[in-house]
């Protein structure tokens, strides 16, 4: 299984017989590049070189650059290795608004969809569960009657309890934005291996922002982290441990249900973006395949794992 190395107090990284090399304390950790996902780089005295970063980048890996509150504030990608990336964003760039607004819905239906399985996952109250199964139901092209606030409006209380607000700044918002910043690079890098442009997106379309696609395609999986969240409240102090820092990590390799198989979140974000593909490819919405939520199961083996 591919593993995301945290590089928390390692001072010198290097490379030795195609191993990343991390010394420590006088130790040193060595781990196979081609079993790296991601590199976390939550140190900032810690020593990379240049030749490092490009072994990374050629093996798939990307790496995360964080802040000296362990929050993510940059990451970089392997250059695009997809065989024809023109073509890829030619077909965005003719994309229909009439298009986009339909692949939005089907997002967003689904996003919610995830939210009532989050909360069935937690034991919510029946009630509470149909009232989303209703507000997905009425999602329309675009959601021009923005359904899925409606839907958060609802579901957060559900979750969090009815004093919960996002804006707060507190732990469990802290988890929160953590886990999606997570999610949104792992979802970008997927898109990035498939030639798409990060700038072009569905419904998001702030002029600044690379990951307006990412931004997209994210919405549904953000349940996932909820649902961690909301499973770990009694760990979750007055401010993020490294140990929650790397349960939310490692959240890419958690089951989801996609197209009928359960299988790692890592895996699907590859599937679910060749499923947008086939929809561009074919101009057929339905064809677009979306990650459904599971139950948390750290114990669970892929056969892709090898």
């Amino acid at each position: 299984m591919w593993r995301t190395v945290i590089v928390n107090r390692g001072e010198r990284i290097t490379l030795s017989q195609n191993r990343l090399v991390v010394y420590c304390d006088a130790l040193e950790q060595k781990i196979p590049l081609g079993d790296i996902y991601a590199l976390v780089l939550e140190n900032g005295a810690a020593s990379v070189s240049v030749s490092v970063l490009a072994a990374l980048a050629k093996v798939g890996a990307h790496v995360y650059f964080c802040d000296e509150k362990h929050l993510p504030v940059g990451v970089s990608y392997p250059l695009n290795p997809y065989f024809s990336p023109l073509a890829t964003v030619e077909k965005q760039l003719k994309l229909t608004r009439a298009f986009k607004d339909e692949l939005w819905a089907a997002i967003v239906r689904q996003k919610i969809l995830n939210q009532a399985l989050c909360l069935k996952h937690r034991g919510a109250a029946g009630e509470r569960i149909n009232e989303l199964k209703a507000i997905a139901a009425g999602v329309t092209p675009g959601d021009k009657n923005n359904r899925e606030a409606v839907a958060a409006r609802k579901y957060f209380p559900a979750l969090f309890g009815f004093t919960f607000r996002r804006t707060d700044d507190d732990v469990t918002n802290a988890a929160l934005n953590y886990g999606y910043s997570i999610v949104r690079s792992s979802v970008a890098k997927a898109l990035v291996v498939h030639g798409y442009n990060g700038v072009l997106g569905l419904h998001h379309v702030g002029p600044g922002n690379p990951f307006n696609l990412a931004d997209d395609l994210m919405e549904p999986l953000r349940p996932l982290v909820d649902q961690w969240t909301d499973a770990h409240c009694d760990e979750l102090l007055e401010s993020l441990t490294y140990s929650n820092r790397r349960n939310l990590i490692a959240l890419i390799n958690m089951p989801v249900l996609f197209d009928g198989k359960k299988t790692r979140v890592r895996y699907a974000l590859d599937l679910y973006v060749k499923s947008l593909t086939s929809a561009i490819n074919e101009n057929d919405p339905s064809l677009l395949k979306i990650p459904v939520l599971l139950p948390l199961d750290e114990f669970f083996e892929d056969e892709e794992d090898g």
